[in-house]
């Protein structure tokens, strides 16, 4: 398990200056583990980051993992008190269920807040004529980097509808775009606040194909992998999409260790729901006021001081949610 470990880890640490205390029951500084460049975690996690070292004068380091899942391993090894995953995910994590878990239950991490949705995004070039999720059936589909979402769940999206892709491709967002575009996949299946950075790069319109999910499809999914529901892509998410088109998604939340002093983790709560216009300037769906409901209906429990957090901002968390 620990070679997987720190196999899923990774990459960078970028240590900024450190800044005086505001509580002399804090630590100096706190690592974030964010994700990989052309996702939304490499947006959204320096930027809340920026927020809570402005509120709080602490340090904040960065760590560009996998993401999702690699952030959970992270705080389980203690490098990193701050972390982005999603609700799948962090499901999965709490109960040992994914097989990257290898059947261990993660007790280190609780929610902080809910982010903001992220959903189910294939593209294919047009030139391939894949239309359809049917027609993805034996080919080579791009799924992002080891340690997300991604790479952890759309395989199982895909087993859940009788879709079996030829092979599932891991690696950085826009190098598999890059390489989508040369013809060496036929796809690409990212997870992320639509549109991911990586395809929002590329003209849609005359170039790419949009595939979407049935109604039924969704909900086969939705009742198949817990932490999953059915979403949708409105028209104009991507230039030229003159229609919405169905999906599936889960919801990304901010996680913490569960070491962090309550203060603290009220304190970096705050920082983003109090300043969710800024956030949104970068992620437009992290506007909206997080859904306490979406963590609570998936089991998952709020860190003490993250549920004070929410509730002085309005927001109902039952104490059976509330884990130390």
């Amino acid at each position: 398990m620990k070679f997987m470990r720190r196999h899923l880890l990774g990459l960078g640490l970028a240590m900024p200056a450190l800044s005086a205390r505001a509580d002399t029951t804090w630590p100096r500084a706190l690592i974030m583990g964010t994700g990989r460049p052309g996702g939304d975690y490499m947006i959204y996690g320096p930027a809340w980051g920026r927020l809570i070292r402005q509120q709080t004068g602490l340090g904040i380091a960065y760590r560009a993992s996998g993401g999702a899942e690699a952030n959970i391993l992270l705080m389980d090894e203690n490098a990193a008190q701050l972390g982005l995953t999603t609700i799948v995910i962090a499901h999965e994590a709490r109960r040992g269920s994914g097989a990257w878990t290898g059947g261990v239950r993660f007790r280190s991490f609780r929610v902080l807040f809910p982010m903001f949705p992220s959903i189910l995004q294939i593209v294919s070039p047009r030139r391939t004529g894949i239309t359809t999720l049917a027609g993805l059936a034996a080919q080579a589909i791009g799924v992002g980097p080891l340690g997300s979402s991604g790479a952890a769940v759309i395989p199982s999206v895909f087993r859940s509808i009788g879709i079996n892709p030829g092979r599932i491709v891991l690696g950085d967002y826009t190098d598999q775009i890059q390489k989508m575009l040369a013809g060496q996949l036929a796809a690409c299946a990212f997870i992320g606040a639509p549109p991911v950075p990586a395809i929002a790069r590329v003209a849609m319109g005359r170039t790419l194909s949009l595939i979407g999910f049935s109604t039924a499809e969704a909900e086969q999914v939705a009742n198949k992998l817990p932490g999953m529901t059915p979403m949708i892509l409105a028209a104009g998410v991507f230039p030229g999409q003159t229609v919405a088109v169905g999906s599936v998604g889960t919801v990304n939340i901010a996680i913490g260790s569960t070491a962090l002093p309550d203060t603290l983790a009220q304190a970096v709560t705050l920082a983003a729901l109090r300043n969710r216009s800024i956030l949104a300037s970068l992620i437009p769906a992290a506007a909206a006021m997080p859904d306490v409901k979406s963590v609570t209906d998936a089991s998952l429990t709020f860190h003490p001081g993250a549920a004070a957090a929410l509730r002085s901002a309005g927001l109902k968390v039952d104490k059976k949610f509330i884990e130390p």
